[in-house]
């Protein structure tokens, strides 16, 4: 049976807890605020003067908006009670903190750009510059581990019980949102409005990917017992030993294994080339991590 043993170095303070943090905290509510504007911004001067819908409880208040005039941020607001409800139960309080504070600004910061037009003419140059800018600023705030509320909540709450992509499930219902604009203002419309979905769903996970992106290195080298410490010096990362055997030579040896991001492999190169030439350094590109420094337990 393969064995580990892994080398001690000191954990360091998690980024989000359970508990309330000041300073981290205020990061977040801060990044949540200038994320609200930045949609706010683009949807009022994107979408709304070629008529196209957002997403979610957003898209169903445009809706409304088209079809009686009644103002935006105001079923922004009454169509989030329900879905606040839903995160209360599923959601740790700091989540719902953020998830009910981010409707409010979403109203605030509608209210603020309302008539504002950036002038592209052509739909689907507006539709896809504004759908990209709502994806990308997303994925900010669910790397901070908060959500914009709303639908987000119901999404964030299917996609870490059922491990489904986030922008996948939002597809899903937004399909019907869609639907009812085609029937309202016409089926090249909801095309359009759909395109710019698919783009903003696209932008949001490559987003969020790269946020998270890491790597796994294994090195198999003469001199493990020297190499380990200089890594953990130098990047105050963990490093593991995996226990291992020539298939050539039947000589025992160890690996070393450690997840890093991809800015810290060029420090690693050096460290292993200056220390053993004969090094093979091999590295995966890994899809998520999660804890000790990487992305949060959600």
């Amino acid at each position: 049976m393969q064995q580990q043993t892994t080398a001690k170095v000191k954990r360091p303070a998690r980024k989000f807890d359970l508990k309330f943090d000041l300073k981290e905290d205020c990061i977040t509510l801060a990044v949540i605020a200038v994320v609200c504007f930045v949609q706010s911004a683009a949807l009022a001067g994107f979408y709304v003067p070629h008529g196209f819908l957002s997403g979610g409880i957003t898209g169903v208040a445009m809706l409304i908006n088209y079809s009686s005039g009644l103002p935006t941020w105001l079923f922004v607001l009454l169509l989030n009670i329900p879905t606040c409800l839903l995160g209360l139960k599923y959601l740790r309080p700091k989540s719902m903190l953020f998830s009910t504070v981010a409707p409010l600004l979403v109203a605030v910061t509608m209210r603020l750009v309302q008539g504002w037009d950036f002038g592209v003419q052509n739909p689907l140059v507006s539709a896809a510059a504004g759908s990209a800018i709502i994806g990308v600023s997303g994925a900010f705030v669910i790397r901070r581990d908060a959500t914009m509320g709303g639908t987000d909540i119901v999404t964030s709450i299917l996609s870490r019980r059922y491990s489904i992509p986030m922008g996948n499930i939002s597809i899903a219902y937004n399909v019907v949102i869609m639907g009812v604009l085609g029937f309202m203002r016409g089926l090249e419309l909801a095309l359009v409005s759909m395109v710019a979905m698919f783009i903003c769903n696209m932008a949001f996970n490559a987003a969020l990917r790269a946020l998270n992106r890491t790597v796994s290195v294994f090195i198999i080298s003469d001199k493990w017992e020297e190499l380990a410490p200089m890594l953990l010096n130098n990047l105050h990362r963990g490093v593991t030993y995996i226990q291992a055997e020539g298939a050539y030579t039947g000589q025992p040896r160890k690996l070393v294994y450690c997840i890093m991001r991809p800015a810290e492999l060029s420090g690693v190169k050096r460290i292993v080339k200056d220390l053993d030439p004969h090094a093979l350094f091999s590295i995966i590109e890994t899809q998520e991590v999660v804890g000790r420094g990487f992305g949060s337990f959600n």
